[in-house]
């Protein structure tokens, strides 16, 4: 590697660094396995239009800004790349922008430390604007299958038959979103439902194994919520689990997931969060439950089971530790939390 500086102290070396960081156009990014820690500069930010600094620093506000599209191809390189097959990696996808647009990036990286058993501890990268670079490619691919196919036709054909094609786009687009809201929608409580919640878990999953991060699952009920049927009548019952999900929904981090899992049972999954706080969380929501009246007089309370992921769980192996410890919960006495090692936080 080309030496372009020798500082003479590790301040002089960080004040020149961090200069150039600030002025070069590319975003660059750095990556530490062990703490989880993504470090990127201004360019970054100001080639996306978001404000310095807005996003978390994890590789969860990356994934969760990839193009849908291309993020199976992003996922399959970065995992693959993590785990030491090569030294530099190089991808172009689209990232949206603050302003819900796509930008297309070129996202060169490369490995600077390994675990013992060759896995990346450590990884740089920078990634390049290529959108007008990528426009032109396919405007002239199109060009290029006109004249293939000997169907060049006149400018204003061209651009009714692009009005017609934008207009059926946006057709398709609100369907296909119609479709999946219903499909993954708790019709009751808006939140997600248990076919969301199995393929959201699934992911983080993934995400927890890819990167090494902590991961929690938490299922909680409503106690004694049949009394509530039984005394006030179902429609009270709707109301209590509604209420339920929408304070819980703006009691937790915009990364977690929260659905309904049937009837008055709900799962929370904590992406990048260890037991303890997990733990923490779940207390935190028992109380407001427990301080929350759906009117004068008529409040209810709830039991939590919370598990953390183990590197070899499935799915299956995390949710049932997370249901042991409700069971724990219910046991002694309601309105609790328990975790899977059946330590009590209330």
């Amino acid at each position: 590697m080309h030496k372009t500086y020798q500082h003479s102290s590790l301040a002089e070396a960080d004040t020149t660094l961090n200069q150039i960081l600030d002025i070069i156009v590319e975003g660059t990014w750095d990556w530490h396995a062990d703490t989880g820690h993504v470090a990127r500069n201004p360019g970054w930010y100001r080639m996306l239009g978001y404000e310095t600094g807005s996003l978390q620093h994890d590789v969860f506000s990356w994934e969760n800004i990839i193009h849908p599209d291309d993020y199976s191809r992003v996922i399959d390189n970065i995992d693959s790349f993590i785990k030491g097959a090569r030294e530099d990696s190089c991808i172009e996808y689209r990232c949206k922008k603050a302003d819900n647009s796509y930008l297309w990036v070129r996202d060169r990286a490369r490995i600077l430390s390994r675990h013992p058993d060759g896995s990346a501890s450590r990884i740089i990268g920078a990634a390049e604007d290529i959108h007008q670079y990528k426009a032109l490619q396919f405007e002239l691919i199109e060009q290029n299958k006109y004249l293939r196919d000997g169907s060049i036709t006149l400018e204003n054909t061209l651009q009714q038959k692009a009005c017609e094609l934008e207009e059926k786009n946006r057709e398709l687009k609100a369907k296909i979103r119609e479709v999946e809201y219903v499909s993954n929608t708790d019709q009751l409580t808006e939140i997600a439902n248990r076919k969301r919640f199995e393929e959201e878990i699934q992911q983080e999953i993934s995400r927890a194994k890819r990167y090494k991060h902590p991961l929690s699952l938490a299922i909680f009920d409503l106690d004694l919520f049949k009394d509530i049927n039984d005394t006030h009548g179902h429609g009270i019952g709707d109301q209590v689990l509604k209420n339920t999900a929408d304070l819980v929904r703006s009691n937790i981090r915009s990364v977690d997931c929260f659905a309904r899992w049937g009837g008055e049972e709900f799962t929370l999954i904590f992406p990048n969060m260890a037991l303890e706080n997990a733990l923490q969380a779940c207390e935190k929501l028992r109380k407001l439950i427990q301080q929350h009246e759906i009117e004068p007089g008529l409040s209810f309370t709830a039991s939590f089971g919370v598990s953390l992921f183990q590197a070899d769980d499935s799915f299956e192996d995390l949710l049932r530790r997370a249901d042991d410890a409700l069971y724990r919960a219910k046991d002694k006495g309601r309105n609790r939390v328990e975790s899977q090692r059946g330590l009590p936080t209330s």
